[in-house]
């Protein structure tokens, strides 16, 4: 091979090597936008169904029939600890330190306690986006996301 030659060959692959360094530093971003998107979205997913379980487990607690030490029934309403005392206990550490979880029991078998009432309990927490937010305009850079479970009473 000629030198001449070869030159032009180590030329025309110095040449190619630039422009990929171009596409990949025009692509990255995208990318990066892509990876950042998916881990945004899961992890509100993953909020999502902690907070499915968690106001499933806390209608649970509420519409279980319980007893005192002499034998009366418990109204859900005045159980101790309380429904969103005792949600709040086992979830919150499962959850971001920025959540707020709150839980709202309600229905009308949280205050009767009569079997076949309705117990409600709402669990709300607020997502805040780690990259979407910031990245894309009128997103918001935080969302509230909920879960409500109904239990008939026992």
């Amino acid at each position: 091979m000629s030198g001449s030659r070869r030159r032009s060959l180590i030329h025309g692959l110095r040449r190619q090597q630039g422009g990929v360094a171009v596409e990949f530093a025009l692509l990255l971003p995208v990318f990066l936008l892509l990876v950042f998107g998916i881990v945004d979205f899961g992890h509100a997913w993953y909020l999502k169904q902690e907070l499915t379980s968690a106001s499933r487990e806390g209608a649970r607690y509420g519409t279980r029939y319980q007893t005192d030490t002499s034998g009366v029934h418990i109204l859900p309403n005045t159980l101790s600890p309380s429904i969103s005392s005792w949600v709040t206990s086992k979830y919150a550490s499962l959850l971001p330190t920025d959540a707020n979880l709150t839980v709202t029991p309600a229905g009308t078998g949280y205050t009767s306690g009569v079997a076949g009432d309705d117990l409600s309990v709402a669990c709300t927490a607020r997502k805040y986006w780690f990259v979407l937010g910031y990245l894309i305009p009128g997103f918001g850079s935080y969302k509230d996301i909920s879960a409500a479970t109904v239990m008939k009473v026992e």
